[in-house]
């Protein structure tokens, strides 16, 4: 909602701006439209449309970093919850109560996270109809891990090898949590806008009034206010429509369910 806001107001500077250096440039005298005043506002103009390019292009790659990364740390959550399910199952039946734990928190990431919940990866409140919070199932999972009782060295190695892997998986789980909350400084984008809306009223200024600058003007508008809005979408992993895919996880929670 609030890229659909910030892009919707972005449309309105642009296109408004154009529109109202179009209306003022009918009131200005003559003198103030010479080609020497064109030439200044588009020295000056200039300036500052490189600058609105350098801002679009960190912002860019900013928030396109930060999705990217989050992706792979998923994969490797995902990696790393189906290694610790074969490192239980191969335990054996001792480990059957903390294979179903793993189960049910890999079950509860799903849903919180790509099926319509708001908690996202650091969802941290009670679920009273689910029971257990995903935080609570993992450290449960933990904690039945490290009363595992081995009999035999090689279970004992298991049982180091599932500890390991499972703090590994809980170092991931607060990784993605803090990727997953990345936001672009609002005056980053107050401040484009403002630079956005000086340059199309300078374009509207020294172009003819007819329907085909109208419609070039009205597109180029809806561009970069789709721009700003696929740079407010990625911002967000887990958030609104441009999402980190939940194919990892799906793949991880069928791999346990065989």
């Amino acid at each position: 909602m609030q890229a659909l806001l910030v892009s919707a107001i972005v449309f309105v500077g642009l296109f408004g701006g154009v529109c109202a250096g179009m209306f003022g440039a009918r009131r200005l005298r003559e003198e103030h439209l010479s080609k020497e005043t064109q030439e200044a506002v588009k020295l000056g103009v200039g300036m500052v449309a490189a600058m609105s390019s350098l801002i679009l292009g960190l912002m860019t790659a900013s928030v396109k970093g930060n999705f990217d990364t989050t992706a792979r740390d998923v994969q490797q959550f995902a990696t790393d919850l189906i290694t610790l399910d074969v490192v239980l199952r191969t335990y054996g039946p001792g480990a059957d109560d903390a294979r179903k734990g793993l189960i049910a928190y890999t079950q509860r990431m799903l849903e919180t996270t790509w099926s319509g919940g708001q908690a996202g990866p650091h969802e941290n409140g009670s679920d009273a109809s689910r029971g257990t919070p995903s935080e609570g199932l993992l450290e449960a999972v933990g904690r039945q891990i490290r009363s595992l009782a081995p009999a035999t060295p090689v279970l004992s190695e298991l049982r180091a090898e599932a500890l390991d892997r499972y703090k590994a998986i809980a170092i991931l789980r607060w990784t993605v949590a803090a990727e997953s909350v990345t936001t672009v400084p609002p005056v980053f984008i107050a401040v484009l806008i403002v630079w956005l809306t000086l340059i199309f009223v300078s374009f509207g200024l020294f172009s003819p009034v007819n329907g085909v600058s109208l419609v070039v003007f009205f597109l180029c508008s809806v561009s970069l206010a789709g721009a700003l809005f696929l740079i407010l979408e990625m911002s967000g992993p887990f958030d609104g429509i441009i999402r980190v895919p939940s194919d990892a996880m799906q793949n991880a929670l069928s791999q346990m369910l065989q």
